[in-house]
This record gives structure tokens, sequence and C-alpha cells, in this order.
């Protein structure tokens, strides 16, 4: 009998691509597959989509509560001995199934196994591959994870599913590394495989929201908070490791803020970086604020406004008893634009940016 594999794809508001993702799934050369698809409140024609497929998937609609509550509530009703996530804009190569399938029968130590992707625009152009910006490695690779942030691609990984429940799912107060957080706790405890073949593809478009810069550190925070907390488990050299990764982080953050002139914000995440911040962080952070902060408000902005720049976006300022730095919140995936959290507000906008 053929290992049985759940495929849960998190839908809303993916009536662009969301066709192509299922025939990727269901033209698997495995075919012990069971295609779980949570429409997360989608307004446009997603549901009409996912019509067209009846009695090829199970379909579960529900009012919008993010990718992570979605794919949690797929999860729930997986029937598989193994589980995989894909997003509704990703797709997979005919084989992935097949070779992640035959890895894990391999390698009965393995919890989880990924492989590379190619990177794909919104027309299916091929970019790249995701290699030549991640350094894949495979084994107890917690440390690499902590250190480096997310490598595994999601839409390769095909995981046991007996260890996502016993990890308890997806965090849902978590909007962008909800991912990175349970690859996280995963290879603390297991051994993780990967395979060189390119097995996906990758899509980035205008409505992708996982290249926040901001917005994706301000998250490493609670991660990190969780980690080096007395449930995390972790050896003395390993909690130090996390307090000073925070502290940097919060550092970054600080940047930002001093970046958007918001001195105030910058002040905020550098006392919350505290003493173990980096040497060359403190220097690269207070050198300009001690500066800055003696111009006058309009001549401040102005030399901001000629510092080069991606595109930025805002975090809510520490102290604030916001939805970000209690950790909570209702994830939100929406594809109308980018989300802005900026400094002294405790909610976003109404509309949200797609998962990715």
């Amino acid at each position: 009998m053929r290992t049985l594999v759940s495929v849960v794809i998190a839908a809303y508001n993916g009536d662009r691509f969301l066709a192509e993702t299922l025939d990727s799934v269901l033209a698997q050369d495995h075919d012990a597959v069971e295609v779980i698809v949570v429409d997360d409140g989608s307004t446009d024609g997603t549901p009409d989509i996912l019509a067209r497929y009846a009695g090829r998937l199970t379909v579960i609609r529900q009012e919008n509560r993010g990718v992570s509550a979605a794919r949690n509530r797929g999860a729930e009703l997986a029937t598989g001995e193994l589980i995989a996530f894909l997003d509704q804009d990703d797709v997979w190569e005919t084989g992935l199934l097949s070779a992640q399938v035959h890895d894990l029968e391999r390698h009965s130590d393995s919890a989880l196994v990924y492989a590379d992707s190619w990177v794909i625009d919104a027309t299916g152009t091929v970019r790249g591959r995701r290699s030549s910006y991640l350094n894949y490695v495979e084994g107890h690779i917690f440390d690499q994870l902590l250190q480096r942030g997310n490598f595994i691609p999601i839409e390769t990984s095909v995981m046991r599913l007996s260890v996502f429940r016993e990890l308890g799912g997806f965090n849902e107060s978590l909007r962008y590394l909800e991912d990175f957080d349970l690859f996280l706790r995963l290879a603390r405890r297991h051994r993780i495989s990967c395979q060189s073949a390119v097995l996906a593809r990758y899509r980035v478009h205008d409505r992708n929201l996982s290249h926040q810069r901001e917005a994706l550190l301000s998250e490493w925070i609670p991660i990190l908070d969780a980690l080096g907390g007395s449930e995390g488990g972790l050896r003395i050299d390993e909690k130090l490791s996390v307090e000073r990764l925070r502290a940097q982080r919060c550092a970054e953050l600080a940047w930002h803020a001093l970046r958007r002139a918001d001195l105030a914000a910058c002040d905020a995440w550098m006392e919350r970086a505290g003493s173990r911040c980096p040497t060359s962080w403190n220097w690269r952070v207070r050198a300009p604020r001690a500066l800055l902060g003696r111009l006058p408000r309009p001549w401040l902005r102005r030399v901001m406004a000629c510092l080069p720049r991606g595109r930025l976006y805002g975090v809510t300022r520490p102290g604030q008893d916001s939805e970000l730095e209690r950790g909570s919140g209702t994830p939100d995936y929406r594809e109308n634009g980018p989300t802005t959290l900026q400094a002294g507000t405790s909610t976003p906008p109404s509309s949200g940016g797609s998962r990715k």
C-alpha cells in the first residue's frame, strides 16, 4: 500500500493562480493523495474555481482567520501519514510527492524533507533557483536555522503528520514567520532531510508579503522570546545565543525606525536590545541617532529622505499594548496590497497583502 499524503492548501482570493496550483497537485505521479483546500473567506472567484474540482478534493469554507488558522483547520481533517502545505500561487513538479515520500521512507529518523525550487514570476517565467540565495543543509539543523533564518521552502516540504500534531501546528498569532517558527520547533527535536532536486516553482509577484523586511524582523521577537523562555528547553549556551540574536534583531528594528525618522521608536527598540546588543549594531544605530537628534525635525526628514533604502514597512513602537507586542491578533493574508503597521499604532489597516 502506498503512503497516503495529505495536501493542505489555504486559499484567500486566489483565483489568479489557484487552478494552476491545484492542477499541479492532482497531476502528481504519487497517486495516494488527499487534497484539502480551506477557503479562508474569499470574496473573488475562488469558490467558482473550487467548484470545478468537485469530487477531487475536500473544500472547507470559513471566515477569514489567516493562513496559519486555515492550514491548521485543514490539518485537523488530514488522514495521511504525511502532510504537505502548498500556497495558492505555487506549483509542484510532477514528481515532488514521489521523491519526498521515498526519501522519508528511506530515512525513518527524519521528520521532514525539503528540496529546491525554481523562482518564477507572475507569468510563470523562471527567474532562477531558490538555492542561489538559500544555503541548504540537512541533519540536526536547529542552530543553522536559528542563526541564518528560514532556508526551508515550505512549497517543497513534506513532514510526518504525527510530528506536526506533536508540535501543535502553526502559531496562529504569526502572520509572516509561521513557517520558520514551525521549522525551528521541529528542528529542535527532529532530524530534517534535504534533496538537491528542483521539485517546485515558487512564485514571486506584486502581491507577495514575505519580503517586507521590517515586518518580518518584528516577528522574530516573539519567536525568540518563546524559545528563550522556560518552555523552550534550551541549553544554557543556546539560551545565550538566543538572547544575543534577539538583541541584534531589536537593533535592526531600531535602525529601520531611524530610517523612518521615528526617533522615539528607535530609542524604544534600542532599550529592548539591552546589553546583549552586538557592538557593531550599537555603533551603527546610536552614532547616527545622536547626530540626527540634534537636527530640527523638518531638516531631519529631509536628511533621512536622502538615504538609499528599499521599500520599508513600519512596526508598532515597543511598549505599546498592541496586537504585535502581545503576539496575538488575527493573521491576515488578503491580496489588496501591502500592510503597514505604523509606529505608535496598535492595529494594521483592514486590508493586507498576499501571504507570501
